[in-house]
Order: structure tokens, then C-alpha cells, then sequence
């Protein structure tokens, strides 16, 4: 009887953790698309709710708040919005807690749960285009074109005129261009800033709830050594004059300086650790870094020669 007794009692708990984990994760993304500038940061963190479900209560659990939150975003918002959310929250929610389980470091779970989100997204972008007929590049260019034209507009009804008004018109022409280039660099990015942010909470989360989880500290991420050769091919493939493989190397290329950025940090971390560097002035210098251009060129530059100088080992002093 008591064992019929705990059973119900578990059973029960898993529901209520299912019910609160739809709420949460509904609540997040749809406070990302009614308030899309303010809301973008509680739209990174809706697949929260279904991964922490998994690593506590289960699969069946995680599946219950990811289906049942589908269902509300698509009965609130239309079906768009409900594939959206399930395009941006299942891999993320399900795949990235599943490795972690299975003792995947943390780098590679971020890495494969990335790479799964793409490949998810290209089946997607295929089969859409294949159905409907349309071709993703055309419909991206002439969303930019628009939104072009509504920036142009805005600042003519502001007062822009003449020289300052064809500065605006060039310098948004140019950004509109490296969009329409740079956009699977701009895709990669968002899945992965996903990852991190939600590999960030299950990181705080399972040290509260005691899960063994092989969660490094960011300051000892390192990219793979042999990244440097991909980069290298990418290069030269740039150095080609009109050639088919100059879009998808700049890409490739940028994603890859985006994992020696994330390396560099992690050197900057850790010797900010190191130096019991107070927390105000981390917050600052993060900013920083990642604000100014330059700064993140060089911080780039220390993640790749971070394979041969290696930082962050203690350099012993021989005695003569």
C-alpha cells in the first residue's frame, strides 16, 4: 500500500513539474514574441523549462512540456509561431540534456546540439522551398530590401536630408548586403548563443540539485586542435578571385574565428580568476571586449595562438 502510495505521490509530482515546466516555457517564448526587442532574451531561455524536466523527472516529463507548450504557442499565436518554438526548443530541451546525461562534456554536447539544430534547420529550409516552391535567398533579400526601405523612410520623416541621408542609405545598403551574405553565419550564432545561455542555467541548477553533469568552467573551454586546419582551408579558399566557394568559406570561416573568440574568453577568464580580478570590473571588461571590434580581433587572435602558447598552464621556472 505504501508502495502504491509513493508511486501516485511521484507520478503526481512529475505532472505538477510538467504543468509548471509548460507555463514557464510558454510564458518565456511568448513574452519573445509579443515584446520581440525586450523579449529576445527570455525567448533564448524557453528551452530551459524541457531540458531541466528531463535531467530531474525524465524524458516523459520533458516531452509533456515541450509538446504542451507547442500546442499553447500554436493555439495562441498561429502555427508559424508553434514551429518556431518547436525549431528553437527541441534539440536544445531534449538532445543537449540527453548528452549531458550520458556524461558528454559540455563543449561537445554545445557542439553536437548546435549541429543537430542546422541540420534540422536545412531539412526545414529544403522542404519548405520544395512545397511552396520559394527559394529562402529570395524571400531573405526582399525582407531586407523592405526593411530597408521602412529605415530609409523612418529617417526622412526624422529630418535626415542630403549628404547625411545618402550616408544612411550606403552604409544600410552595405549592411543589407553582408546579411543576405553572412546569414547561415547569423543562424549558427543564435543556435549556439541558445545552447550556451541554457547550458549556462543547467550548469547553477545542477549544482543546486546535486546532478553529476560533466560541466567544465567556461575558463578552461578549448576549441579542438584540429579546427586549425579548416581554417586555414578557408583562407586560401577566400584568396580564389570569383569563385562559388567564397560565400560558404567566409561563413565557415567566421564561425570558426566565433569558437577561437569563445577561447580567447576563456583565457581571459581565467586569468581574471587568477587575479582575483573583482566582479564589477569583469562585468566591464567583458563588455568591453565584446563591444569594441578591435578588442574582439584580438581576443580572437589569443584563442588561435592559445593552441601553441597555451595561457593558462603554469609556466614552471627551471633552477639553474
Amino acid at each position: 500500500m505504501k508502495q502504491k502510495t509513493a508511486a501516485g505521490h511521484e507520478i503526481q509530482s512529475r505532472l505538477t513539474a510538467s504543468l509548471l515546466g509548460v507555463v514557464g516555457s510558454f510564458v518565456l517564448f511568448a513574452a519573445y514574441l509579443a515584446v520581440p526587442p525586450l523579449g529576445i532574451f527570455s525567448g533564448l531561455l524557453a528551452p530551459f523549462p524541457v531540458a531541466y524536466n528531463r535531467l530531474v523527472h525524465g524524458r516523459t516529463a520533458a516531452l509533456i512540456v515541450l509538446l504542451g507548450s507547442t500546442t499553447a504557442v500554436t493555439a495562441l499565436f498561429g502555427i508559424f509561431a508553434g514551429s518556431l518554438y518547436l525549431g528553437l526548443c527541441a534539440m536544445t530541451g531534449l538532445f543537449m540534456p540527453e548528452l549531458l546525461a550520458h556524461q558528454v562534456t559540455a563543449s561537445r554536447a554545445l557542439f553536437w546540439t548546435t549541429a543537430a539544430n542546422l541540420l534540422i534547420f536545412l531539412i526545414a529550409v529544403i522542404c519548405y522551398g520544395a512545397l511552396s516552391g520559394t527559394n529562402l535567398q529570395q524571400v531573405l533579400s526582399a525582407e531586407v530590401t523592405e526593411s530597408l526601405k521602412q529605415a530609409v523612410s523612418l529617417y526622412e520623416k526624422g529630418g535626415v536630408s542630403g549628404e547625411e541621408l545618402d550616408v544612411v542609405k550606403r552604409s544600410m545598403t552595405t549592411a543589407a548586403e553582408l546579411l543576405q551574405r553572412l546569414y547561415p553565419l547569423c543562424i549558427t550564432t543564435l543556435f549556439l548563443v541558445i545552447a550556451g545561455c541554457n547550458l549556462l542555467l543547467i550548469r547553477k541548477s545542477s549544482a543546486a540539485l546535486s546532478l553529476k553533469l560533466p560541466i567544465e568552467e567556461f575558463k578552461t573551454f578549448r576549441s579542438p586542435d584540429l579546427l586549425v586546419w579548416p581554417l586555414i582551408l578557408t583562407g586560401f579558399a577566400l584568396l580564389m578571385p570569383d569563385s562559388i566557394l567564397t560565400v560558404p568559406a567566409l561563413n565557415l570561416l567566421l564561425v570558426i574565428c566565433l569558437a577561437y573568440f569563445f577561447q580567447g574568453m576563456a583565457v581571459v577568464s581565467a586569468m581574471t580568476a587568477k587575479n582575483s580580478v573583482p566582479s564589477l570590473l569583469r562585468v566591464i571588461l567583458y563588455a568591453l571586449l565584446i563591444i569594441q571590434p578591435y578588442l574582439v580581433a584580438l581576443i580572437t587572435g589569443i584563442g588561435l595562438f592559445d593552441l601553441w602558447v597555451d595561457f593558462r598552464t603554469p609556466k614552471t621556472q627551471e633552477n639553474l
